[in-house]
């Protein structure tokens, strides 16, 4: 019975560790483009679905950031005149439209 509650506890504290992390990137996301909350800074700006631990399922974008990602900080800055999806817009212009830079069925 101890084992099976110490297992829990640690499979709990795994998991609110991801998604703590993914809810501090949205954070980080909502407080360097303020005015995308209402349509941007969910899950489905960098990922593909509701990530997973060990699947991230990350979209073109998520992916770009991965890359200029420097600790636990994303370097933002650095992928918004990239356009990930390679919809003819850059992210920064997606960003600002409300649009999805990850998803190029989003205009």
């Amino acid at each position: 019975m101890k084992t099976n509650r110490t297992l829990l506890l640690l499979t709990t504290l795994a998991l609110s560790g991801t998604v703590f992390a993914t809810m501090n990137d949205q954070k980080a996301f909502l407080v360097k483009y303020p005015d995308a909350k209402a349509k941007l800074g969910n899950c489905k700006t960098c990922h593909t679905g509701t990530p997973k631990k060990g699947e991230p399922s990350l979209n073109p974008y998520g992916t770009e950031l991965k890359g200029v990602k420097a600790g636990d900080k994303y370097d933002f800055a650095k992928v918004e005149a990239k356009d990930s999806d390679g919809d003819g817009k850059s992210n920064l212009d997606e960003i600002k439209a409300g649009t999805n830079p990850g998803d190029p069925a989003s205009k």
